[in-house]
């Protein structure tokens, strides 16, 4: 790893001299706060929302008009902080959208900042300014991330990464050319995978020999299942960094057993970077409380219990250019009551368990989590449904289900695979949707992926 030893003071140096040492600086920090006592980090967490709050009030026209309706004080804030969060609405897309120019901070002007936006796995599009304190906090938790998985600043990664706007290969500027060799990344469009694009990526991360492969969860779980049926050799890198998707227990195994390297799961967005990781013992996924302040919510607005699974509700704690505080996120998850084995004292998420809009509903309010579908696809009854190689269950209504279907075999005969294996599908979807429900099943050449390069197993066209 010599070259890793080079690059990492040279990337150092060039963050630095581009005036982006604070990364360093938050890095560093970081480092020293994750073995913190709980009383310590929980003290911290509760002083930097309570900074939000103050901030979003004085400067943030959109919560300065919040505030006044609800009467809350600068008293208020200092001695309850988390109460008075908990008294602010949630902050949704639609909102991000029609009171953009409000939720901009009134020193905006003052800032380094920049316009960011994510089409989100709706195709709902929403912009969001954010400043270079946000990034720097931002890199300084991948950095962190990446150490916990054994990879180091400099030391050679892969990445397959599924969003077309984020490889734009070929058309960086020079800068982002030399930040990218400094940081030794290599970046495969995954966007689009054919045959042929898996030869190559297995050909590069054989050359590339990296310490890390970071990967979108479906790209690495198949690519994996690809490597094992055609039979390949594959480098076997330090840990598998997966993102941007839910990680079944099922994905996790088959990586892990592909590449003979333990999977480290990573959970954010884009709007507000990321969120939570999993150390080296896998027991959950940590959120670092210096950057974001996390509730799991029921439908009701009331808190979830360790273990319940509920909304996503997410305030950044770092940018204050436009602060988003309680923002629906459109994930579901679950807290764990536990402390991981490592030792950090950091919140502990048990699970994330998919989007919001992946979920299937039924007609008593409940709702069906993709978990379902996917262990049975995926695992239990892979024998009689080996013909699938993709697919997609759509709701229609609360009684009606489109199942798409892609396989390799020949159209007579994944029809012919299909009436054999209909019993077992229909089974397995009236189980939990009831009886009465109607399922139709459609052979198609192909599901495409959302516009930010996500593989969706649950469509619900029904309102949340």
């Amino acid at each position: 790893m010599m070259i890793s030893n080079i690059r990492s003071p040279l990337y150092s140096a060039y963050l630095r001299l581009s005036g982006r040492g604070k990364q360093l600086g938050f890095y560093s920090h970081f480092q020293k706060l994750q073995f913190e006592s709980r009383r310590d980090m929980w003290h911290r967490h509760v002083d930097r929302v309570s900074h939000m709050l103050r901030f979003s009030r004085s400067n943030v026209p959109y919560y300065r008009d919040i505030f006044k309706d609800l009467s809350i004080t600068e008293d208020d804030i200092a001695n309850d902080p988390l109460g008075v969060l908990r008294l602010m609405p949630l902050l949704d897309r639609s909102v991000l959208r029609d009171r953009f120019e409000d939720l901009k901070a009134r020193d905006l002007g003052n800032r380094r900042w920049y316009l960011n936006s994510s089409g989100g796995s709706t195709g709902e599009p929403v912009q969001f300014v954010q400043d270079a304190q946000y990034h720097a906090a931002s890199m300084a938790n991948k950095y962190l991330f990446d150490e916990w998985s054994g990879c180091s600043l400099g030391m050679p990664k892969v990445l397959l990464w599924g969003s077309e706007r984020d490889l734009l290969v070929g058309k960086e500027s020079f800068r982002a050319r030399v930040g990218r060799w400094l940081r030794n990344e290599y970046p495969l469009n995954a966007f689009r995978t054919t045959t042929a694009d898996m030869f190559q990526f297995v050909e590069t991360i054989n050359r590339v020999r990296p310490v890390q492969l970071l990967a979108y969860v479906d790209i690495a779980t198949e690519l994996a299942n690809f490597i094992e049926n055609e039979g390949l050799c594959v480098y076997s890198p330090k840990s598998v960094m997966t993102t941007a998707g839910t990680l079944y227990p099922h994905m996790r195994e088959v990586i892990e057993r592909v590449f003979r390297a333990p999977v480290f799961n990573r959970y954010g967005s884009r709007e507000v970077g990321d969120i939570a990781c999993e150390c080296e013992k896998a027991e959950g996924l940590h959120i670092n409380p210096s950057t974001h302040h996390v509730e799991i919510l029921r439908p009701d607005g009331s808190y979830c219990d360790p273990g319940e699974i509920g909304e996503v509700v997410v305030t950044l704690l770092t940018n204050e250019a436009m602060p988003l505080l309680r923002y629906r996120i459109g994930d579901m998850a679950a807290w764990t009551d536990e402390t991981c084995s490592c030792g950090r004292q950091w919140p502990l998420l048990k699970e994330v368990s998919g989007r919001i809009m992946d979920v299937l509903r039924r007609k008593d309010g409940s709702s069906v989590t993709p978990a379902y579908f996917v262990h049975f696809f995926g695992v239990v009854e892979r024998g009689d449904l080996s013909f699938i190689k993709k697919y997609q269950l759509i709701q229609e209504d609360f009684d009606s289900l489109r199942l798409l279907i892609v396989s390799d075999l020949a159209a007579d005969q994944v029809m012919s695979n299909i009436e054999k294996a209909r019993g077992v599908i229909e089974q397995i979807v009236r189980r939990v949707m009831g009886d009465s429900c109607q399922l139709s099943i459609e052979c198609v050449p192909d599901i495409p992926k959302t516009s930010s390069g996500k593989y969706r197993y649950i469509v619900s066209k029904l309102q949340a």
